[in-house]
């Protein structure tokens, strides 16, 4: 087999509350661990739940066993469906663990039938926005059967960490701070209280993200993570009820009540002394800034709607402009198109049509969220077709409508990152979902998934695995390496003209990131045309995109 090199991701984390979520990534997983031991399956008990972050396609879940957090070797995992279920999907009745079933989405191990479990999920995709989920879930229950619809959340993460016997005061003191009001599945709830969870989320990840960057080392009993998730008890409590309260667009009423919730979280039960400060308070307060406008900003957008219940493309249209506006600040606190951003949107309420024509029109079908989160992208606080920016061409949008019994290569080539790969999907006729083999070959600058070695800059691996539709122009791959699983997306946003030749520019998550990648639309394979081995792959790819550069 050609050199491949596997690299954990492990930046320090944090648990994210509403429904995009950062969290703690110490040890959590791309899913490309051997397989754990999943028992045999007359002596071992499964394990059913909804992961819930927006639903999470492709996440990897497993049972924390020794609760350190990390994806052990020997633990039992499995990858949630499209729908964020795993084992049983109540929406479609599918037994996952049944004899016959699709076994990558059943998890089972060898636990006591009443024994409290932990419960991880990390990776995979947020089907709302379709970006790459970053963080860690958990649940710890022992009632985890098909029949008790148990969902696993940013809400449940908060206590899933707790030692059995101080779990009854966590959660009296995160009931006091109002974190366990309002909708379990946020999914479920109507479009304003989405609204609601999405400004919550990005509060969230703002002020997690700048808790993790110090930890006091007067509370010797918290681990760095479970202080940064204290941080995010904020993003619930500014969820609950119908409105947010008006004093919330106020950064130091912000600030003031994320000291509340922090000490409710981490000293439940106590008095907070008038002097308690937060680590980092000056970047907390420069979050604050952040949080405020994005509160009262919601508010507008919600009032412009003139209390009546939003339309799904509203719902959806509202949720993605907050990510945008989370994705922006988080990666560049001070982005100067932050400002002409949230003036855009005024500009679109201010034309008393609801949300405005352009706004709306991004919670359309076929949008891609990569183009408004990129930091080159300017926008023109008078502009009216921002939406147009992001919308996906009608050729792109059906990619994969028919992708059974067909093939499609895409390569990339950019300074930090080259690779290319060829996908034959397979499957019954009409299906959304089937078997997928995959040749590739991939060097990035971080590591993270490198083929080639210094005597074979070329190298090559023949991998198969399942895709799966998320739509018409999104495929999520799980594919087997090294005895595990890994999670891809791949995203057709665009088309573009080589010669007489129309060819699709994709999205594509394979080396940790959304990049981009270029390459042709699926046709017809020949029977037998597909690699059988490394070394095929390789002469493949070599017959397609030439050596590597």
């Amino acid at each position: 087999m050609s050199k491949m090199t596997i690299r954990k991701p492990a930046a320090a984390g944090v648990l994210a509350l509403g429904m995009m979520g950062l969290a703690a990534c110490s040890g959590g997983s791309s899913g490309t661990q051997d397989v754990g031991d999943q028992g045999a399956a007359s002596s071992s008990r499964t394990f059913h739940a909804r992961a819930i972050d927006g639903y999470l396609a492709g996440a990897v879940v497993y049972v924390d066993l020794n609760g350190n957090n990390r994806l052990d070797a020997f633990e039992p995992r499995a990858i949630t469906d499209n729908d964020g279920y795993f084992s049983y999907n109540h929406d479609t009745g599918t037994d996952y663990c049944a004899p016959g079933g699709l076994s990558q989405h059943c998890l089972r191990g060898n636990v006591g039938a009443n024994e409290e479990v932990i419960i991880r999920v990390t990776g995979g995709y947020d089907t709302v926005t379709q970006l790459p989920f970053k963080g860690v879930l958990s649940l710890r229950s022992s009632q985890l059967d098909r029949d008790d619809m148990r969902v696993v959340t940013p809400l449940t993460s908060m206590v899933a960490d707790t030692a059995e016997g101080a779990q009854e005061a966590k959660l009296q003191g995160l009931t006091a701070a109002g974190v366990f009001d309002g909708n379990p599945d946020p999914m479920q709830a109507d479009a304003p209280y989405m609204t609601r969870q999405q400004v919550a989320t990005i509060i969230a990840r703002l002020t997690g993200e700048a808790g993790k960057l110090a930890y006091p080392d007067t509370f010797e009993d918290l681990t760095a993570d479970a202080w940064a998730s204290s941080y995010l008890a904020i993003a619930s409590a500014l969820g609950v009820g119908t409105t947010f309260e008006t004093a919330y667009t106020v950064p130091a009423n912000v600030e003031s009540l994320v000291q509340d919730v922090v000490f409710s979280v981490t000293r439940p039960g106590e008095q907070k002394p008038e002097d308690f400060t937060l680590p980092n308070a000056e970047t907390i307060r420069q979050m604050s800034e952040h949080i405020a406008r994005l509160v009262a900003l919601n508010e507008d957008m919600v009032a412009a709607l003139e209390n009546r219940t939003a339309s799904l493309e509203e719902g959806l249209a509202m949720l993605r402009l907050q990510q945008v506006m989370a994705e922006r600040a988080f990666a560049h606190p001070f982005d100067p198109e932050l400002q002409d951003l949230e003036t855009w949107v005024r500009n679109q309420l201010a034309q008393g049509d609801g949300l405005g024509a352009d706004l709306t029109a991004l919670g359309g079908e076929n949008i891609d969220l990569g183009v408004l989160t990129a930091s080159h992208f300017d926008f023109d606080p008078a502009s009216n077709s921002i939406s147009a920016s992001a919308t996906i061409p009608a050729e792109a949008a059906s990619t994969f409508a028919a992708l059974v019994n067909t093939s499609f290569g895409l390569e990339v080539n950019e300074p930090d990152e080259q690779g290319a790969a060829l996908f034959f999907a397979s499957g019954d006729a009409g299906a959304r979902s089937g078997k997928i083999d995959v040749c590739v070959r991939y060097r990035g600058d971080d590591g993270d998934f490198d083929t080639t070695s210094s005597s074979d800059p070329n190298g090559a691996l023949a991998i198969g695995g399942r895709w799966s539709l998320l739509d018409d122009h999104t495929l999520t791959l799980s594919v087997d390496l090294v005895g595990g699983v890994r999670s891809l997306l791949l995203k057709a946003v665009g088309t573009s003209m080589v010669g007489d030749q129309s060819m699709r520019n994709y999205r594509f998550d394979f080396g940790g990131k959304l990049s981009e990648w270029s390459g042709s639309a699926p046709s017809a394979f020949a029977p037998g045309a597909v690699p059988a081995s490394d070394a095929a792959c390789r002469d493949a790819l070599l017959e397609k995109f030439g050596p590597m550069s």
